[in-house]
């Protein structure tokens, strides 16, 4: 499984711990990851089922989308009757 988003492509990012030693003098530099935050998710497309990789914010944003849409489709056909 890569560790990218599928939608967003987010990745890990890259920073330093910069400890310090003697007094404020920097000692030495690691460096560190951190990773996004993945979840691994089955949509149903085109009556077929797919596996997607995504962060925690487009699926946080894929949920909210998908209940706006079914709150604008109720009030259209209630509007309708």
């Amino acid at each position: 499984m890569s560790r990218i988003c599928d939608i967003c492509e987010k990745t890990y990012q890259t920073g330093n711990l910069v400890p310090r030693g003697i007094g404020n003098r920097v000692t030495k530099r690691t460096s560190t990851h951190n990773m996004a935050n993945l979840r691994s998710k089955k949509f149903e497309i085109n009556g077929r089922k797919i596996r997607v990789t995504l962060c925690s914010s487009c699926l946080k944003r894929i949920k909210k989308d998908t209940r706006d849409a079914v709150k604008v489709e109720t009030v259209e056909t209630e509007a309708k009757a």
